[in-house]
């Protein structure tokens, strides 16, 4: 059974930890170790979720043998420098969205993965909930023909009054874009199928006052010529909603990304039932086999390197009002 050392307890860190549970009774992961500099966070976690071995900072963790890989769960601006140390240290890793705050952490990220010979997957949990695995074995069965154009959205209450410091400066890699416009590409990714090869977006910071933005529009063309859109919105007063709206050669299709998938034919539309499974220990399940089996995870440093430059190529146009062409096409695949 793979062990994994959780190294952050705030935030997200739950439904990481609830994951591990669900994957211990399935008998392939489980939690052995975490670390964190708060010592309240860590006495209560190791009460409630049982963990063996608590540390207060990662280095401790990475001197534990019963740790085979390490969860990344911190803020965007520590991702980078954790993750190598984690891999140099020899073990496999799952950092969270996003990869990083800059392609050239990411390249430093990604050179002490090949350096190492471990898996590093990053965590753009999206595509393992199991709506979106249902609408990807509904678009790869080719019942409703190609994806012509496709829409995504996140939308939320970006609750900046309980927000944390680091997700509201752009510096630390904070704003609604950096922090939940990364799925929103993602799934837009997921879905067409294809590289990205250029952006046109505008974003502004119109209802915070903040240094990072708030709502962002984004027109994405990919390499196998479909276009897509994406609308992300960190509202003060709205309403949460979130998926993918595909319009395919012959017909529709609709997923939220935690709820459900619907069909559109003959102007008719069809529920279609999923496996409600965890998508969180799904996420952990790739890993593992990924792990397991030496192969490239779907989230693989590549594809997260590939999703900051669509990020970063629409705050480039932003600003300069112009379409931003991506540049990787010289990099492996995903």
């Amino acid at each position: 059974m793979l062990g994994i050392g959780v190294v952050g307890l705030g935030g997200i860190a739950n439904a990481h930890l609830t994951a591990l549970k669900i994957a211990e009774d399935e008998g392939f992961a489980r939690c052995v170790a975490a670390a964190d500099l708060v010592e309240e966070l860590r006495e209560s976690h190791r009460k409630e979720w049982e963990i063996p071995a608590v540390y207060p900072n990662h280095h401790k963790l990475l001197e534990d043998p019963n740790v085979d890989a390490v969860a990344i769960i911190l803020g965007h601006h520590l991702h980078a420098d954790l993750t190598v140390d984690a891999l140099n240290a020899g073990r496999h890793v799952l950092v969270e969205k996003p990869m990083a705050n800059t392609l050239e952490e990411c390249d430093r990220m990604i050179e002490a993965e090949q350096a190492s010979g471990k898996i590093l997957q990053i965590g753009l949990t999206g595509r393992f909930h199991p709506a979106p695995r249902k609408a990807r074995e509904i678009l790869d069965s080719n019942d409703l023909g190609p994806v012509v154009t496709a829409l995504s959205r996140f939308n939320k209450n970006w609750g900046f009054g309980g927000r944390r410091y680091q997700y509201r400066t752009r510096w630390m890699g904070g704003g609604m874009w950096m922090g939940n416009g990364v799925h929103a590409v993602d799934w837009l990714t997921h879905c067409i199928g294809s590289r990205a090869v250029a952006v046109k977006a505008k974003q502004s910071t119109s209802m915070h006052y903040q240094g990072a933005d708030d709502v962002t529009t984004a027109f994405v063309q990919y390499a196998n010529g479909v276009p897509g859109l994406l609308v992300v919105v960190g509202s003060v007063n709205g309403c949460a909603t979130d998926g993918i709206e595909a319009h395919c050669a012959l017909g529709e299709i609709q997923y939220t990304i935690r709820g459900s998938v619907r069909v559109g034919q003959k102007n008719e539309w069809r529920e279609v039932e999923h496996d409600g499974r965890h998508g969180f220990c799904e996420q952990y399940r790739h890993f593992a086999q990924s792990i397991e089996m030496g192969m490239r995870p779907q989230t693989s440093s590549e594809y997260g390197r590939h999703i900051i430059e669509v990020l970063q190529a629409a705050e480039t146009s932003s600003i300069t009002g112009r379409e931003v062409h991506l540049t990787d096409y010289h990099r492996m695949p995903w």
